[in-house]
């Protein structure tokens, strides 16, 4: 396989985080307005979601946010202010701590994840033709193989 140029790597490189910043930037216009919560919520309560017993502990939360221990405290410290998560003790270890969705965090969950749908076809969908959307899919994945 043929390496990139460190050329065609940066422009690569800036490509992607423009793409991620417009994208980020359309969805949490519709967002916020819409559902009450900024997209940044939306993602805990959706890695809840998937979560078993919709719960999982802050700095795996954090880690999957890519955000830090003490950021991701901050934002699950907002939503548990706002009824959409509620805080759990680890029964094996005395410092773990779970975030778990809450009733009301479910309702959020299904409001906003409608408007993240039709923002991502509006915002993404209508862009790319499937054939291009799984070329991307499948180098996206490639580039982040823990996912």
């Amino acid at each position: 396989m043929a390496r990139l140029t460190s050329t065609k790597a940066v422009e690569l490189w800036e490509g992607i985080a423009r793409a991620h910043s417009s994208m980020t930037a359309a969805i949490e216009k519709e967002m916020l307005p819409k559902t009450g919560i900024p997209l940044g919520w939306y993602e805990v309560l959706a890695h809840l979601r998937r979560a078993p017993n919709t719960m999982l502990r802050f700095q795996d939360l954090a880690r999957i946010e890519g955000i830090t221990d003490s950021g991701a405290s901050r934002r699950l410290n907002q939503m548990i202010k706002a009824g959409l998560i509620d805080r759990h003790s680890c029964p094996t270890d005395r410092r773990g701590v779970y975030a778990h969705m809450t009733d009301k965090g479910k309702a959020a969950y299904e409001k906003s994840h409608a408007v993240f749908l039709r923002s991502l076809d509006r915002n993404l969908g209508a862009l790319l033709d499937p054939g291009e959307a799984e070329a991307v899919s499948a180098a996206l994945q490639r580039l982040s193989p823990e996912s």
